[in-house]
Parts: C-alpha cells; sequence; structure tokens
C-alpha cells in the first residue's frame, strides 16, 4: 500500500518540480568576447570585441560592442573596420595614444535589433594609421568569429 503511494503522489510531485526548476533555469551564456591587435613589433593597437559589458559612460550595460585602444603615443592612431555576416558596418578611428584606461566605445551592432545572433559571423580588421584612413599596411590584423550566444 505505501508503494502505491509513493508511485501515485511522490514521483508525479517530484516530476513536476523538475520540470518547474528546469524551465525557471537561465541558460548559461558563452562569453563571446576576443581581441584583435595590430601586427608588427610595435603591437600600436587592439581592438576588443565584448559581448556583455558596461558599454560606454552613462549609458548602461551593453551586448554586442567595441573597444578600441590606441597603445602607444607614438604620433599614430588606430582604425577598426567591422562587419556582420560580410555585412560592412563602418569605421572608427582612435588616435589618442596609451589610453589604455579609457578606450573608444563603438557599437556598430545596435544597427540590428538582436544585436549579434547566435552563428552570426563578426569580422574585425584594424590597423596602424597616420590619422583616419591613412593606412600603414604592414601593420593590420583581422579576425573572424562565429558567435556562440548572440
Amino acid at each position: 500500500m505505501m508503494r502505491t503511494f509513493v508511485k501515485r503522489a511522490v514521483l508525479p510531485l517530484v516530476a513536476a518540480l523538475t520540470a518547474i526548476l528546469a524551465l525557471a533555469s537561465p541558460a548559461q551564456a558563452q562569453d563571446d568576447s576576443w581581441s584583435v591587435y595590430t601586427t608588427g613589433s610595435t603591437n600600436g593597437g587592439r581592438v576588443d570585441f565584448i559581448d556583455y559589458g558596461p558599454g560606454a559612460p552613462g549609458g548602461g550595460n551593453n551586448d554586442d560592442y567595441l573597444e578600441i585602444y590606441d597603445l602607444r603615443a607614438d604620433g599614430h592612431g588606430v582604425q577598426v573596420w567591422a562587419w556582420l555576416h560580410g555585412k560592412y558596418l563602418g569605421t572608427k578611428y582612435n588616435g589618442n595614444g596609451e589610453s589604455h584606461s579609457d578606450p573608444l566605445i563603438w557599437d556598430p551592432y545596435k544597427i540590428f535589433p538582436n544585436n549579434v545572433a547566435a552563428g552570426e559571423r563578426i569580422g574585425l580588421k584594424i590597423c596602424l594609421v597616420n590619422g583616419p584612413d591613412n593606412l600603414i599596411q604592414s601593420t593590420c590584423g583581422s579576425y573572424e568569429w562565429h558567435s556562440q550566444d548572440g
């Protein structure tokens, strides 16, 4: 009799609680953040793709944006170009020089309703430049990445 009670009352209750907890638990997000550097011995710049973070000062937390660093006070700046699934999104220049604590924040993905979606291909290129769009071609770095979680 006790076994029948357990089968009829407790087992369905355990199954229902398990289903509720499974639906209520948030999915584990993958951190898709990564960096691209200029090439060559000077390593003059870096762009960080930030999957989720504080964003621009005063703007609140943000999903999918870029932090552009000019790492040397050498008279050069850095230029960054961005693509999403092969679609060119634009370019930004940072010529601040050694502003490690103050990167240029750029969100080229905000034009899309969901920013970057899972599986989309993100492309970035960064070059050392003598002013906006004045390339020093031998010092460019680029990378493409497929977003894991969007």
